[in-house]
């Protein structure tokens, strides 16, 4: 367990049934001490961790805020300091993807923003969900795009 440890009488899931918060949150318990990972690095303002049952390939790192949010739009600043350590991992990895998921249907399964950083090379068979495929793409092509281009800061 990560040192932190402060309060080790949090529940693992919220009484009532109601959404994780901070206190029921699995990567707030790991950040508090309260939960099994294994810390590759610590920051003052992140973790990196191994992801559970070891990631996709070796090395695959999961960064995540020890501020609790619950995704990558919730906190911009908390989302760009997560980033800032991202950066340091992936630039140490050399080709990699970086992939932060929001919301179910974008595969967000833990409601804690957090980033998978994948170490890739030429073969490696890992497959992303807009990979082509045999006989097609998965891509969804400009007249299918799920987002409008707006000016930035709006």
């Amino acid at each position: 367990m990560h040192p932190a440890a402060q309060d080790r009488d949090l529940p693992e899931e919220p009484a009532d049934g109601g959404p994780r918060t901070a206190v029921t949150c699995p990567f707030c318990r790991i950040v508090r001490g309260l939960a099994p990972a294994q810390v590759l690095r610590d920051w003052p303002d992140a973790l990196a961790i191994l992801p559970r049952g070891g990631g996709v390939t070796a090395g695959h790192v999961l960064v995540l805020p020890k501020t609790h949010v619950p995704d990558v739009a919730a906190d911009p600043l908390v989302s760009a300091a997560t980033m800032r350590r991202v950066a340091e991992l992936a630039a140490e990895m050399g080709d990699c993807n970086v992939i932060s998921s929001r919301g179910a249907a974008a595969t967000q399964t833990v409601p804690h923003m957090h980033v998978h950083v994948v170490p890739r090379r030429d073969g490696d068979g890992i497959l992303l969900p807009w990979t082509p495929v045999a006989g097609g793409s998965r891509r969804p092509g400009p007249d299918r795009r799920p987002w409008q281009a707006r000016p930035a800061g709006r």
